[in-house]
């Protein structure tokens, strides 16, 4: 590796890549719905500033892909999540007669007494 390499790819990955990556997992509300892959990424870029700071460029360029993966597979998460919550908080009755479940429910108890309905299955504890 040239003289002057490990700054410039360390401004790349770090500074433009990963730093990017961990905003986006933010704005995708990672916190909340892929915690472990938004905070280890979080720690991943700061690992990478610190050692950029004691000129350990290499080290902080394998941090900052490692805070890249993370964050990029923590905004996926979230997104999925999301996804998931929006798709069970609009859940549309199959008929007239349905009646919606509370909206505290568990949506897989919720699914399982709807499957027991339709099956004439009065044993799931439903009135």
């Amino acid at each position: 590796m040239a003289l002057g390499c490990g700054p410039i790819e360390y401004i790349n990955q770090v500074g433009n890549r990963a730093a990017s990556a961990v905003s986006a997992a933010k704005l995708a509300s990672a916190e909340r719905y892929a915690p472990y892959e938004y905070t280890a990424a979080q720690e991943y870029l700061h690992k990478a500033r610190e050692e950029a700071g004691h000129a350990q460029y290499e080290d902080a360029i394998d941090y900052g892909h490692k805070a890249e993966d993370l964050a990029n597979r923590a905004r996926a998460i979230a997104v999925e999540r999301m996804a998931k919550e929006a798709e069970t908080a609009h859940y549309r009755p199959k008929n007239q007669n349905e009646e919606p479940a509370p909206a505290d429910d568990d949506p897989a108890a919720a699914a399982a007494r709807q499957r027991a309905r339709d099956k004439g299955d009065k044993t799931s504890g439903t009135p």
